[in-house]
């Protein structure tokens, strides 16, 4: 690892005492990220269409700061040791470790800067009312082993493992029955004004079983039907459909690094209340009914859409 200097306008690392071209540490886009999260904060909950983007931020942007404490640590010791090295360095170069501290301690104060700003919205307003927080909070605490709650994201997520059997999007009784708390959650006034979004994730392990291809063929089709089975269980237990949405993200939006045999924190569905964006005329229109709880979520000659 090297510090960044700079020579003929361009941005270069010096490593092990030479010297290669590289890129800056993007301070810029950190301290934008710290900005953005503290917009979401004073602003509460987003719309729908910015959501992914604020997701992205939060879960980097802790893993952006210790990437950047790292860089400072190992650009000044290697500044520290060419400083107390018994020959005299070359004049260019001094000059250059002369302009690579002046970025070190300008990165510092920027990373300082940029945790302030993710600590305001770790210790801020959380984006739904607080009563709905609360009845979350306490749902999630009730069964852990199932579901954890982000109050900073507005975010139920399910452990896939405990959910459902593997390479099935048949959901277990025991999460039926925690689906059905927090669809009566879901239904009480205070979460009315929220639209629920399911989302489904897997690890990047591929299915290879033959009778599992048929049903998900890959882990697109498993995340999908994984998402629109938690999403059968929601309707069933009263929230309204027209609030309801399902994605999948198949194994391309990791929590984790995966390892050859996946990693079970990135099988998972993430439930989120995100700001309405329904017109009041499909806001207040009477749904079909749902289909029974006890029904496939998904059957193999359905179409995916």
């Amino acid at each position: 690892m090297g510090h960044p200097g700079v020579r003929s306008g361009r941005t270069f690392m010096v490593v092990d005492g030479g010297v290669n071209e590289g890129k800056e540490p993007n301070v810029k886009k950190l301290i934008l990220c710290g900005l953005y999260l503290v917009a979401f904060v004073a602003g509460g909950c987003v719309a729908q269409g910015q959501h992914d983007d604020l997701e992205t931020l939060y879960r980097t942007s802790l893993e952006q700061n210790e990437e950047l404490k790292n860089q400072l640590d190992q650009a000044n010791s290697h500044i520290s040791a060419m400083q107390n090295a018994p020959k005299v360095p070359d004049p260019e170069l001094v000059g250059q470790l002369t302009a690579s501290q002046v970025q070190v301690d300008q990165l510092k104060q920027a990373l300082d800067d940029a945790e302030i700003k993710i600590r305001e919205l770790a210790t801020s307003q959380t984006p739904l009312p607080p009563e709905l927080n609360n009845e979350l909070e306490q749902l999630a605490a009730s069964d852990p082993a199932l579901m954890n709650y982000d109050k900073n994201l507005g975010m139920v997520r399910l452990t896939s493992d405990l959910t459902f059997p593997l390479g099935s999007d048949q959901v277990s009784d025991t999460a039926v029955a925690g689906l059905q708390k927090l669809a009566t959650i879901l239904s009480t006034p205070h979460a009315s004004k929220y639209e629920v979004r399911v989302v489904g994730h897997t690890d990047n392990v591929p299915i290879k079983n033959t009778e599992t291809k048929q049903k998900h063929p890959t882990n697109w089709h498993l995340s999908t039907h994984r998402s629109i089975a938690v999403k059968n269980i929601l309707e069933s237990a009263g929230v309204t459909p027209v609030r309801l949405n399902v994605s999948g993200y198949g194994e391309y939006r990791p929590i984790q690094p995966n390892s050859d045999k996946g990693n079970r924190s990135n099988r998972r569905v993430e439930i989120y209340l995100v700001a309405s964006s329904i017109p009041q005329n499909l806001a207040s229109s009477t749904p079909p009914a749902a289909e029974p709880v006890g029904a496939p979520a998904v059957k193999v000659s359905d179409p995916i859409k």
